[in-house]
């Protein structure tokens, strides 16, 4: 899978905030470390949840985890 750059920033803050299920980073979040909009942060990560590298929790409380299969 071929990443651009802002989805290989994206997966690397993901990676630095030490996610889990129960400790998702938000797009807003990561908008903030990234200095872009919430939204094109959603629309990158879709890329990234397709290749199965990171999975999202939704809801209150919801953002992104890095993907079991990566962890290993």
């Amino acid at each position: 899978m071929q990443l651009t750059y802002i989805q290989e920033e994206i997966l690397g803050v993901i990676i630095k905030a030490k996610t889990s299920y129960a400790n998702p980073v938000s797009s807003e979040e990561i908008s903030r470390s990234l200095n872009v909009a919430p939204s094109y942060v959603r629309e990158q990560s879709k890329a990234l949840q397709d290749g199965g590298l990171i999975q999202v929790r939704r809801g209150p409380g919801g953002g992104y985890f890095v993907s079991r299969a990566r962890e290993e």
